[in-house]
């Protein structure tokens, strides 16, 4: 419950804002009675014009029409004073900075609703770019994560692998914010420690502590002033099984991520999970849903496998957009052609999941692509024909900056995804 009290704290600098408010409310009170009753012995019944208004005016008592002023301006300053007092309480900006962030959240909570379903660090790129657009966002995370951090922390305390969740929190944050860099930290050396994520760790004990996962992650929210949610698909313990094309089983999003043959299928275990239903709130509730970018296999397709997902994707009238990745991913995607990936897509799920794909059809230099093919990794091929076959309507933008690796630029992919929300 909130508590007035905090208000006449020491520091909070309102006390005195409310004190001159009074005092001036009552001098504006003595001058206007002082005129009042000044003007009604000498007033009589009659026509009120003009001249005889400005006649009056002349003949107001210096004193009364001085503390009229004084007490205006009291009230005028002290209300002032005081809104800024208040909202100093609650952010770090003052003047100008503060108007700008009121404004720019009003046109934030205008904005569509829209559902970002995938994982890994694709996920976090789209919601770092689409939260300048809207802040009723969604971020629908894949929870079957079984390597690194996330995968230790989930055998040791049988909890849902937490590094997509933190990474998609963080991405949701205000980036200047410590705290947000701080669950970004990677512990380093030769201890226990190493490779552990700060944020995973803390998700962990927050975890532990409440006894409830989405608890945890609503109270991590609260703590960084995400813009947004972020929502795991299911709060079971889903694992993934992939099916090669030489009819080999892998078990594990870690080692399916390794694998050297060709995936056939994919399938999460247990095959009946139970969806989180804020999730299935959150997809029935939307405007648009943006699926990817992201693994493929083990970070896209898993959403879709769970049970309703892709029953209120392909019963929804609303625009279904799909983030094709820039590059093949080894073991994953080899070969894979823009049609390819919408395929699998369609393959494990249903053809009414997508309506747009937008891929990128910008050429990195000749220096990045000799760096990607020595780890056998290829720009995907935009084969329109085929893409136009499956009924999937084609988009084509730059969406990469001129850095160091060529991945998405969270700015250059949300304003592409915006214009096509207004097409």
């Amino acid at each position: 419950m909130f508590d007035l009290n905090k208000f006449i704290y020491p520091g909070v600098k309102i006390k005195r804002w409310v004190f001159l408010f009074i005092l001036s409310l009552i001098v504006f009170a003595i001058g206007f009675s002082g005129l009042l009753g000044w003007q009604l012995q000498h007033i009589r019944i009659e026509k009120i014009n003009i001249d005889s208004f400005f006649y009056k005016l002349q003949r107001l008592k210096f004193i009364d029409f001085l503390l009229l002023i004084l007490g205006i301006a009291g009230i005028i300053l002290a209300l002032r004073r005081s809104y800024f007092a208040l909202i100093s309480m609650f952010v770090s900006e003052r003047g100008k900075n503060v108007f700008t962030n009121i404004y720019k959240q009003a046109k934030l909570k205008r904005g569509p609703k829209i559902v970002a379903i995938g994982g890994g660090t694709g996920l976090s790129t789209l919601l770092k770019g689409i939260k300048e657009y809207t802040s009723n966002l969604s971020a629908i995370v894949t929870v079957a994560d079984d390597g690194g951090s996330s995968g230790r922390l989930r055998k040791d305390y049988h909890i849902i692998p937490p590094g997509d969740i933190r990474n998609c929190i963080v991405a949701l944050a205000n980036e200047e914010d410590i705290l947000a860099k701080l669950f970004m930290y990677r512990f380093t050396g030769k201890g226990e420690l190493k490779g552990h994520n700060f944020g995973n760790i803390f998700i962990t004990a927050l975890t532990n502590i409440s006894g409830d996962f989405p608890k945890a992650i609503n109270e991590i929210s609260k703590i960084l002033s995400i813009q947004g949610e972020v929502l795991p698909v299911s709060l079971d313990n889903i694992k993934l099984r992939a099916r090669l094309m030489n009819k080999k089983i892998i078990e594990g999003q870690a080692n399916i991520s390794k694998a050297k043959n060709p995936i056939e299928k994919i399938e999460i275990v247990p095959h009946n999970c139970t969806p989180y239903d804020k999730a299935l709130k959150a997809l029935k509730a939307a405007d648009a849903v943006v699926i990817g970018p992201g693994s493929l296999y083990t970070s896209i397709i898993p959403n879709l496998l769970v049970p309703k997902v892709k029953e209120i994707l392909g019963d929804s009238k609303i625009t279904k957009i799909y983030v094709c990745n820039i590059m093949t991913q080894p073991g994953e995607t080899d070969g894979y052609s823009v049609s390819d990936h919408i395929k699998a897509i369609f393959k494990h799920s249903s053809n009414k999941v997508i309506d747009y794909v937008l891929v990128n059809n910008g050429i990195p230099s000749e220096t990045k692509l000799k760096k990607y093919r020595a780890k056998n990794s290829y720009l995907v091929k935009i084969d329109r024909n085929e893409v136009k076959k499956l009924g999937v309507k084609l988009i084509e933008k730059k969406l990469f900056d001129d850095e160091v690796y060529i991945r998405h630029s969270p700015y250059l992919l949300a304003n592409a995804i915006m214009k096509i929300l207004v097409m």
